[in-house]
């Protein structure tokens, strides 16, 4: 049996065309985003408390009202609360202490609940 040149050209090309067909009524399924959900298991986190906190640790840099002096203003910078926990834990080399042999998480929860609540 001979398998006609025309027929070995196209298949491979007919099959090209099945395969995007069906791919596209067949678009993959994508989950859908679930929103992130607070723990309720520790206790939110008092801005007042992160007030104290700020004035006794922060504001030689930052400001008593946080619109900044040596370090940047801290009001509306748009950061999450975890961005916000890693720069007060970790600081900035050369522009920013580290804060993590010096507060408890708890405190650096407070003092992100303050830096959140600037506007």
């Amino acid at each position: 049996m001979k398998i006609h040149p025309v027929f070995i050209m196209t298949a491979p090309v007919v099959v090209l065309v099945a395969s995007v067909q069906f791919a596209a009524s067949n678009p993959p399924v994508r989950p859908t985003e679930q929103p992130v959900q607070q723990s309720t298991s520790a206790p939110a986190a008092d801005p007042d408390a992160g007030r104290k906190l700020f004035l006794r640790n922060c504001a030689h840099c930052h400001g008593a009202d946080a619109h900044g002096d040596d370090g940047p203003d801290l009001h509306d910078i748009g950061w999450t609360d975890n961005q916000i926990a890693n720069r007060i834990r970790k600081g900035k080399v050369g522009q920013m202490t580290s804060f993590a042999g010096k507060l408890k998480p708890e405190e650096i929860n407070a003092l992100v609940a303050y830096v959140q609540s600037l506007k």
